[in-house]
């Protein structure tokens, strides 16, 4: 991981490259990161390079994946304008401040808050989302870590709430806006998401 950032942040910019990977990994390992780890990061990346030829700008999407979750706090409202924050920084540190704001309005994406634009935000929404028609194993996992980093909520709120939204992906048109990521999991991320609803129901 560090070599791919190195060489992202070369083709971008210019800094202390070591240091800035540093206070990277250091955000993405605090508690409660049962989910939304530098591994998050990492599978996000792999899925990228898998549908690199739809992207318009390569280098700031795969810069506002690395940054999209460093700050993380289940029980805030705000952490994607935190880590657009932090982008901004690095950015600046990188001599590259004519990114941010394109790369911080693709971490605002993240919040998975309305219809994204056409191009590299829907893709960026897409790929965050990606884990959703993972294998039922691995979406198990995925499900049970998500609950661990929601710890203190009781199991009524954590239900209801998890329910919400899980229902309201069920209730779009299309959980994926993209066709390339719509024909490859739609059809799966739609099954795994009722799959879990049942269980919580069961709970």
């Amino acid at each position: 991981m560090r070599e791919r950032w190195t060489a992202l942040c070369g083709r971008i910019g210019r800094g202390d490259t070591d240091t800035l990977y540093e206070l990277l990994e250091s955000q993405y390992a605090h508690s409660p990161r049962a989910y939304h780890s530098l591994q998050h990061v990492s599978a996000c990346l792999s899925m990228l390079d898998g549908c690199r030829g739809l992207v318009l700008q390569a280098d700031e999407l795969e810069f506002s994946l690395w940054l999209h979750d460093c700050v993380y706090i289940p029980q805030r409202k705000d952490n994607e304008e935190r880590s657009a924050a932090v982008a901004r920084l690095f950015l600046r540190e990188l001599s590259a401040a004519e990114m941010a704001d394109r790369v911080a309005g693709l971490i605002m994406t993240t919040r998975h808050t309305g219809q994204p634009e056409p191009g590299d935000a829907a893709l960026i929404a897409d790929i965050d989302m990606s884990i959703l028609a993972a294998a039922d194993a691995d979406y198990d996992h995925y499900a049970t870590a998500i609950r661990t980093e929601y710890a203190f909520a009781s199991d009524v709120d954590y239900q209801r709430g998890r329910t919400a939204f899980l229902e309201g992906l069920l209730k779009r048109a299309a959980i994926y806006y993209t066709p390339w990521f719509a024909d490859r999991l739609e059809q799966r991320a739609r099954s795994n998401v009722r799959r879990e609803i049942a269980a919580l129901n069961r709970a």
